[in-house]
């Protein structure tokens, strides 16, 4: 297949800017959307002395709590700290990826004794970040503010697509994302089909996940950003 057309999977306010990236890059993108947020209200925050923040849609979930914005931010990639700023956040720390990195900045810029770090996220997340900040002397808490609902299939064009191996890559940026997709191309009968496409993950957690199928090529980002995932179309195909 010399056309390169690949599947991006992620939410669509996400998918739009990646979709734009990958044109630039001479790659067609396709759209599909697998998840739709669901936005919960978030109650007055006891005692907080700054948020953890893990994903963009926490972010859009207080788009109206002003007096939050006040308070130090703490948040996973560039992009999200971006955001952030752009929806008035007035002191945003950023790591520089990942969880860990995360971890560490917090135990850098924060106090044990000045208040509680609030972890704002949606129902299934990655690690403990609240646990292991409490086994360092440190007050925090978790609250739920989004939920996010599955897709109950693939849409028709999308099938018809791969079973014609018109899709060269998809895109996986999150464990779960990757198990609804595989789970999807099963419910369809489409799992052989996967050995006609590239998978591109974001990290090694993401791999494990996708190892599941015989893809054509497994091909895991050199960083955990959006920016190491275009990366791959800089090199030959």
């Amino acid at each position: 297949m010399n056309h390169l057309r690949a599947l991006v999977i992620r939410q669509e306010e996400e998918a739009l800017s990646l979709a734009k990236a990958l044109t630039a890059k001479g790659v067609e993108p396709y759209l599909c959307p697998l998840f739709k947020p669901f936005f919960l209200p978030c109650p007055s925050l006891e005692n907080p002395q700054g948020l953890i923040i893990t994903s963009k849609n926490a972010l859009r979930a207080l788009e109206e709590r002003e007096e939050l914005k006040q308070l130090p931010l703490y948040v996973v990639g560039d992009q999200t700290a971006q955001f952030a700023k752009n929806r008035g956040f007035k002191t945003v720390f950023s790591s520089s990826g990942t969880s860990k990195e995360l971890l560490f900045l917090i135990l850098q810029k924060a106090a044990r004794t000045n208040g509680t770090l609030w972890h704002l996220s949606g129902d299934v997340v990655r690690g403990d970040i609240v646990e292991t900040l409490k086994t360092e002397g440190f007050q925090a808490q978790r609250h739920i503010i989004y939920h996010i609902k599955e897709v109950d299939d693939l849409p028709s064009s999308l099938i018809s697509d791969i079973q014609q191996q018109k899709m060269s890559h998809v895109l996986f940026f999150s464990p779960r994302t990757t198990d609804v997709f595989i789970n999807l191309l099963e419910k369809n009968g489409l799992e052989k089909m996967a050995s006609s496409i590239t998978s591109l993950c974001l990290s090694q957690n993401v791999v494990e996940r996708a190892r599941c199928l015989d893809w054509k090529k497994i091909w895991v980002s050199p960083r955990p950003t959006v920016q190491g995932m275009i990366g791959y179309f800089n090199e030959k195909q």
